[in-house]
């Protein structure tokens, strides 16, 4: 595939999993891309993986109306590299040495309320 060239709406074999993903969630943008661009988005699929991507593209579409999947690209570019395979997410909740920023169920109230707590009961 060559970097230049008129735009092409079909997904090259390698990107057909992402797109059928953002679709799926009911994502609808253009997809008439360079062969640059799908070049890119192959290089980025192998980099951080199709379930980053698309996760990342629902995400967006979901506070903004996307009219083009060329839009994505600045976002996909800024991720990191999948996880390697076995990698565990931290620990959160009692006991675990990562603070959760936010309030959960498990956690209780967040450190801020906490806080404000204990300074109501000194008054």
């Amino acid at each position: 595939m060559r970097e230049d060239g008129p735009p092409s709406s079909v997904a090259p074999d390698f990107a057909r999993p992402l797109v059928d993903m953002i679709t799926a969630a009911k994502v609808y943008p253009a997809w008439d891309l360079t062969p640059g661009e799908w070049l890119r988005i192959d290089a980025l699929i192998k980099r951080s993986g199709i379930d980053m991507l698309a996760t990342v593209a629902v995400q967006i579409a979901a506070t903004k109306r996307i009219a083009h999947a060329r839009y994505f690209l600045r976002a996909w570019q800024s991720l990191p590299a999948a996880p390697a395979p076995g990698t565990a997410a931290p620990e959160t909740g009692p006991g675990a040495n990562v603070i959760p920023l936010r309030p959960t169920p498990a956690t209780g109230p967040g450190r801020a309320a906490q806080a404000a707590d204990w300074y109501a009961n000194l008054i």
